[in-house]
């Protein structure tokens, strides 16, 4: 997770094949955002693939939802490297 002043971002959330379902991800999230909390953060922010509908499902146990935005990307260089 970070902030920047603004808003907060989780930037990476993983969690092995054999833990899921056992609460290690929403224990992972409460930690995060209490983190953030305690910097005075307002909101978080997260990105997920528009297809990945088990992550989105698990965000919005978490209270997350979709917003009406637009996440624009631009490869640099090579993009095998």
């Amino acid at each position: 997770a970070g902030f920047h002043g603004t808003r907060g971002w989780i930037h990476h959330l993983a969690v092995s094949v054999e833990c899921r379902l056992q609460g290690v991800g929403a224990a992972l999230m409460g930690a995060a955002e209490s983190g953030l909390r305690e910097f005075g953060c307002p909101k978080v922010n997260l990105h997920v693939r528009a297809h990945n509908e088990a992550v989105i499902a698990f965000y919005r146990t978490q209270g997350y939802g979709v917003e009406d935005l637009v996440s624009m990307g631009k490869m640099l260089g090579d993009s095998e490297g």
